[in-house]
């Protein structure tokens, strides 16, 4: 997306698009390090990284970098949903958050409550008849 500089159909008004939001925003997260700690975002311990990160979220910001993209915004409408996105993208991070899986290829054929489909396993001790 970000080579292509497409986006996800939409942007709001006072966002650049995309590829210029992340460079303007990355830009800005590093010289919020530097304005706070005195060196870079990555130089940072995850303590100082996470203090930066959570006045972003909390519209604190003090670099002068943050008037090309509104930090907060930049924060939660690109830099979380992004790395969340990433994150959940993934199969193993899906038991987290009770995932099973897409229903795809075969599909889910039983959608009424309580029932399984043809392939799915029986509860431990369920005879095959229901009972």
């Amino acid at each position: 997306m970000l080579h292509d500089d497409r986006g996800e159909g939409y942007r709001r008004p006072d966002m650049p698009p995309l590829r210029e939001a992340w460079r303007l925003g990355l830009a800005a997260l590093d010289d919020e390090a530097r304005c706070r700690h005195g060196r870079g975002f990555a130089a940072l311990d995850a303590g100082a990284q996470d203090e930066v990160l959570q006045a972003l979220a909390e519209d604190r910001a003090q670099s002068p970098r943050w008037q090309a993209v509104q930090a907060q915004r930049f924060f939660r409408h690109l830099l979380l949903k992004t790395a969340a996105g990433i994150y959940y993208a993934h199969p193993a991070a899906w038991n987290e958050i009770g995932f099973g899986g897409p229903a795809s290829p075969r599909g889910y054929v039983r959608l009424g409550f309580d029932q399984r489909d043809p392939w799915e396993a029986r509860p431990a001790g369920q005879a095959a008849d229901g009972g």
